[in-house]
């Protein structure tokens, strides 16, 4: 049998977190950073191992995050905003390491995008029952140069101006202030851009004044430009404001104000796996709210967009109504409680062998609805787990997590637990369809 990742041996009775997370902060960001005095004492009571680490320059996040990843974590936190976020997602792209989120930072739209709590300790009892979703990844080339990656979106025009002038010291004292009174400072040197993209098999050419690029469907933390924008679909959502004067520009006020999306008679709205933007001349470009400084050079700028589909694995919580998702939630609601360690009973009655369909991925437990009958179960892993999938072998939660997928059907073996419907898994087994019967047979304890 090929073995996938090789397990410690333990001794007896040796007590192992379950959740091994790095929770990465940015001391600068939300005027003093997060205060983690409520969240470190609920993770570390429901099993998990939290390893706290400082950006303490911009990149540094992306770092510290390929770092936890090659170090074994099974869990990144993004303590800080949006723009730590979006180095996060760079550096955990290609690994198995699940991407948590707390409220933390001036700016943070994907903890509102996902329902996330402003509260930390709510937000953080969240984390705990959160369900895994992998998500795509945004990528813009300019003029064929490196990538530079987004997760929530890209702006290119009126608003990479603004992110532009916004001062961090100031961001840091007053938050959101500062982005609105860099947008006042902009207001005088406004002018549109004149612009041709190519959008899947359609070219599109003319004078825009702001361009976005939405992986997500939040903007600025207050409306939707790409308002129907899954983050799961492979595709991106493209919305080209094509309000030019200030009578159409504050035609656009209302709708994105109270209905929460643009008026489509000054917008155009766009869906591409790929697309393409030229200027005459290069255009100031945010990413996930940030503006990204890049070597600007004579003559047509081209912005190349793509999508790393399903390209970082994300935390959300139970709860969510699954709207950024194409996939919907189908967790039932009584795994909304508390997700600490039972005490599991070993004896020969309490042993049970069950058939499942996997139904949600979590952190580290697996909703299961049982073949035979229709139940469902929680499946709990642990150190000592063991998945075989048509004869590999995987070991310890992240590359089992990973290894699984919603709809296999497995064989789980393990010990009932203390709480009704939960069981503490020794080994898991995917069977195939071929070799699963009309009508299972299970052993129950």
């Amino acid at each position: 049998m090929l073995e996938i990742e090789s397990l410690p041996i333990l001794a007896t009775g040796a007590q192992t977190p379950k959740i091994k997370a790095c929770l990465i902060t940015n001391p600068r960001s939300g005027r003093g950073g997060i205060d983690l005095t409520q969240v470190l004492p609920i993770l570390k009571a429901h099993g998990w191992d939290v390893t706290v680490r400082s950006k303490l320059k911009g990149g540094m996040a992306t770092t510290l995050a390929r770092q936890a990843a090659e170090e074994g974590f099974d869990v990144v936190i993004n303590g800080g905003g949006d723009g730590t976020l979006r180095e996060i997602v760079t550096g955990l792209l290609g690994t198995n390491v699940a991407l948590g989120c707390l409220p933390g930072g001036t700016v943070n739209l994907w903890t509102k995008e996902l329902g996330i709590s402003p509260r930390l300790e709510v937000a953080a009892r969240q984390l705990i029952g959160s369900v895994r979703r992998k998500v795509d990844i945004g990528q813009v080339k300019i003029n064929g140069g490196k990538s530079h990656h987004f997760l929530l979106m890209a702006g290119l025009g009126f608003d990479g101006t603004v992110m532009g002038r916004v001062s961090k010291p100031l961001k840091n004292r007053v938050g959101r202030l500062a982005v609105g009174l860099a947008g006042l400072l902009s207001l005088p040197s406004f002018a549109p851009a004149t612009i041709q993209a190519e959008i899947g098999d359609l070219h599109w050419s003319g004078r825009v004044a702001q361009l976005v690029v939405g992986n997500t469907r939040l903007y600025g933390g207050f409306t939707r430009l790409t308002p129907q924008a899954l983050a799961d679909d492979g595709m991106l959502d493209l919305c080209l404001l094509t309000a030019l004067d200030p009578l159409s520009l504050a035609g656009q006020l209302y709708p994105l104000l109270v209905k929460h999306e643009p008026n489509p008679q000054s917008a155009e709205l766009y869906r591409a796996g790929r697309l393409s933007i030229s200027s005459p001349k290069p255009l100031p470009l945010q990413l996930d709210g940030g503006a990204l400084k890049y070597k600007k050079s004579d003559g047509v700028t081209t912005y190349a967009f793509s999508v790393i589909a399903k390209g970082v694995t994300t935390l959300v919580p139970a709860t969510y109504n699954g709207h950024l998702f194409s996939r919907k939630n189908s967790l039932p609601a009584f795994i909304q409680g508390e997700y600490g360690s039972d005490e599991v009973p070993d004896s020969p009655k309490d042993k049970s062998t069950l058939r499942l369909e996997v139904s949600e991925l979590g952190v580290n437990l697996i909703t299961g609805v049982r073949t035979k009958n229709g139940k469902v179960f929680l499946v709990e892993l642990n150190a000592d787990t063991v998945l075989d999938r048509h004869g590999a072998l995987y070991k310890n939660i992240t590359p089992i997590m990973a290894a699984l997928e919603p709809g296999d059907i497995l064989e789980v073996n393990g010990a009932r637990g203390a709480l009704k419907g939960r069981i503490l898994a020794r080994r898991l087994t995917v069977l195939s369809p071929s070799t699963i019967p009309a009508s299972p047979k299970e052993i129950d304890g």
